[in-house]
C-alpha cells in the first residue's frame, strides 16, 4: 500500500510540475513596439519576415524548429548562404517554405499569406516591417484572419531589444523557460563586459569604423552605421564611432575615404559575408565567413579587400588592427559573439579571456540544441600571413 501511495505522490507531483510551467492561453504579450497580442491559443505555424531570424526559433523550439516554419523571406539564402545550407541539411522542411515578400518594399501579398495551408498563427517581423504593417493596415487585416504579428528587433536597437525580442517571443509561443534559458546566458555575458569598462573608468578611447557590408560591391566605400546595429557595441566598449558626427544623428549613412583617413582610425572593423548577388547568382566579394569554414576562400577575399589603396592609407591598417566580422550577425539574437569579438579587437588588454567561438558554440549547442562550427571573426592581418 506505501508502495502504491508513493507511485502515486510522485505521479500527482510530475503532473503539478508540468502543469506549473505550462503556459496559459489566452494570453496577452507586449512586444518591443510597445503593442499588445492577444494569443487565444498556443501557436503552432509560425511564419517570419526575416530568415534570418530563424536562429529564433530554434532558441525557442530547440530541434522541432523546423516542424513550427511554414513561411519566410528568401534573404538567408541570399545574404546568408552558408547559414542557409547549414539549416535546410538539419531542417530538410526549410526549403519548402513558402516565400514571402518584404513587408517595408511593398512586396507581401497579405490574401495569398492568409490563404496558406496551413496558416500561420503568428508572422514574426522587424521595426522597418512594423512600421509599414501598421501604417498600412496590414497588422489589423492579418489580426481580423487570426493571424497575430510580433516585432522582434536584432539590428536597430540591437542591446537594447534582444532580450525582450527573445523573451516575448518564446512566452508567446507557450516556450517561457526557453526564452529564460536565452535571458540568463546572454545578461551574464553581457553583464561581464559591462562590469569590467566599469572597472576601467580610465580607459583610453579608441576610434573605431565599421564598414557594413565590405566587400558587397568592391568599389563602393564606405557604408557604416553610426547608431544602431552593430554601432552600439562600439559605444558600449566606450569607444569613439567616427561616423556619429559627420553623419550628424543619421541611423546609417557613407564615409568618404579620405574622412576615414583623416579621422585617425585605431580601429577598422568590417561587415562581411558570402554574399550571393541575386541577378547572376553568383558569389560577391564579400569575405565568406560563416559556417562553411572555407580558409582559402576568406584568404583571398581578404587579401582583396585589404589591397584597397585608401585602406592601406588608414592608421588602422599601419597598426594592423582590421578585423572582420559575420555581417549576418547584426540581425540575430547571437549577436553577442559579434559584441564579444569586438571587445577583443578594441580592447585586447582587458578582454584576453573572450572566447566568442566558443560562445557561439555554447549557445548553438545549450539553447538552441544544435552542434556547430564555423569561422564567424577574424583579424585580417593574421588570415593574410598565414595563407602566405
Amino acid at each position: 500500500m506505501k508502495t502504491r501511495l508513493k507511485t502515486l505522490t510522485l505521479a500527482l507531483g510530475a503532473i503539478v510540475s508540468c502543469s506549473a510551467f505550462a503556459a496559459d492561453y489566452p494570453m496577452t504579450v507586449t512586444d518591443i513596439t510597445g503593442r499588445s497580442i492577444t494569443l487565444d491559443h498556443q501557436p503552432e505555424y509560425i511564419a517570419l519576415g526575416t530568415a534570418r531570424n530563424f536562429p529564433l526559433l530554434e532558441i525557442v523550439y530547440g530541434k522541432d524548429a523546423g516542424k513550427h516554419l511554414v513561411a519566410m523571406r528568401d534573404d538567408m539564402k541570399n545574404s546568408a548562404p552558408s547559414m542557409y545550407d547549414i539549416y535546410v541539411k538539419r531542417y530538410p522542411s526549410l526549403a519548402k517554405a513558402h516565400n514571402i515578400g518584404k513587408i517595408s518594399k511593398g512586396q507581401f501579398d497579405a490574401e495569398a499569406f492568409i490563404n496558406m495551408k496551413p496558416k500561420p498563427d503568428v508572422l514574426i517581423i522587424g521595426l522597418d516591417s512594423a512600421k509599414k504593417a501598421q501604417s498600412t493596415g496590414l497588422i489589423n487585416k492579418l489580426d481580423a484572419a487570426g493571424i497575430q504579428v510580433i516585432t522582434a528587433d536584432f539590428r536597430d536597437k540591437t542591446i537594447a531589444n534582444t532580450l525582450n525580442s527573445v523573451t516575448t517571443v518564446a512566452t508567446a509561443l507557450g516556450q517561457q523557460q526557453r526564452g529564460q534559458a536565452f535571458s540568463d546566458y546572454y545578461l551574464k555575458h553581457l553583464n561581464h563586459i559591462k562590469e569590467v569598462i566599469a572597472q576601467h573608468p580610465d580607459i583610453k578611447s579608441k576610434n573605431v569604423f565599421l564598414e557594413t557590408a565590405a566587400g558587397y560591391t568592391f568599389e563602393s566605400c564606405c557604408d557604416t552605421y553610426s547608431g544602431g546595429n552593430m554601432s552600439d557595441f562600439i559605444t558600449l566598449l566606450k569607444a569613439e564611432n567616427i561616423a556619429t558626427k559627420p553623419l550628424k544623428g543619421a541611423h546609417k549613412g557613407v564615409m568618404s575615404p579620405e574622412t576615414i583617413i583623416t579621422a585617425n582610425t585605431d580601429v577598422y572593423i568590417m561587415q562581411s559575408a558570402g554574399w550571393i548577388d541575386k541577378k547572376t547568382g553568383e558569389a560577391t566579394h564579400g569575405i565568406p565567413l560563416g559556417y562553411a569554414m572555407n580558409n582559402q576562400a576568406i584568404a583571398d577575399q581578404t587579401k582583396l579587400l585589404m589591397s584597397r589603396d585608401w585602406l592601406k592609407a588608414t592608421k588602422a591598417f599601419q597598426t594592423k588592427d582590421v578585423y572582420a566580422v559575420y555581417k549576418p550577425f547584426y540581425n540575430s539574437p547571437y549577436n553577442l559573439v559579434a559584441l564579444e569579438y569586438f571587445a577583443k579587437w578594441i580592447h585586447p588588454e582587458l578582454f584576453n579571456d573572450l572566447n566568442p567561438e566558443r560562445t557561439f558554440e555554447e549557445m548553438n549547442k545549450q539553447l538552441g540544441d544544435h552542434d556547430v562550427k564555423g569561422i564567424f571573426g577574424i583579424s585580417s592581418f593574421e588570415v593574410m600571413a598565414k595563407s602566405s
